[in-house]
């Protein structure tokens, strides 16, 4: 069995190539683009999605089948084409130029997996089962989609306006320590999750005077 390194990757502005120009394909495209990648697409054929992509300028594309070669200064590889042998050849030059490479539907040749991903603004949570039960991990996605709502997103950046002026209003970190502590195991908890897009006004206020009881009533300097 496989084991697989959990990590956030930094893709934005680097060169990802997907072999493949079918309904698989313009879905990777689709989420590389999300997180700024520059894509190229190596396919004698294209969808319609993926031909509006190429005709605004938001994807570089290679009107060909994949060639050994085709993937050289690649960051990432996705090899998604309905040709296993094709497949295998992009598995086999990513492999020999130390690229990372996913391949379609098949986990045993792939460097790294896509897990279920739920995105509130900048919270990110993602959900995997190590490729066993794909299903599952879209059923707990959807179940966290109730728990963690849009709200969320505001959320967040209320906790890190506080977090960046603690830091610089704060000295003790101590006192910063029991200050995030207390916005999000006291304030947050407080709430009803269900109901935190009703209360995020309320939230929000609540946490601007937990910040200023740490400047001030804790006799910190400003």
């Amino acid at each position: 069995m496989s084991l697989y390194y959990p990590m956030m990757l930094k893709i934005e502005g680097k060169p990802c190539t997907v072999v493949g120009g079918g309904a698989v394909a313009q879905r990777k495209v689709e989420t590389l683009l999300e997180y700024g990648a520059v894509v190229t697409v190596i396919s004698p054929s294209l969808t319609e999605k993926l031909k509006l992509l190429l005709e605004n300028n938001k994807i570089h594309y290679k009107n060909k089948v994949y060639e050994t070669g085709d993937l050289t200064g690649s960051f990432l590889v996705y090899g998604v084409t309905d040709d296993k042998v094709v497949n295998e050849k992009c598995k086999k030059e990513a492999e020999s130029q130390n690229m990372l490479v996913n391949i379609g539907d098949s986990p045993e040749l792939s460097d790294f997996i896509l897990p279920a991903v739920l995105k509130r603004g900048s919270l990110i949570i993602t959900i995997s089962t190590e490729g066993k039960s794909p299903a599952l991990s879209r059923k707990i996605r959807r179940q966290l989609e109730i728990l963690y709502d849009e709200s969320y997103d505001d959320l967040l950046e209320t906790l890190g306006k506080i977090r960046t002026k603690a830091l610089m209003e704060i000295p003790s970190i101590e006192y910063r320590k029991a200050l995030f502590h207390q916005l999000v195991y006291d304030e947050l908890d407080k709430l009803d999750k269900l109901e935190l897009k009703r209360d995020m006004e309320e939230l929000k206020k609540a946490m601007w005077e937990v910040y200023k009881y740490y400047t001030v009533k804790k006799g910190v300097s400003r």
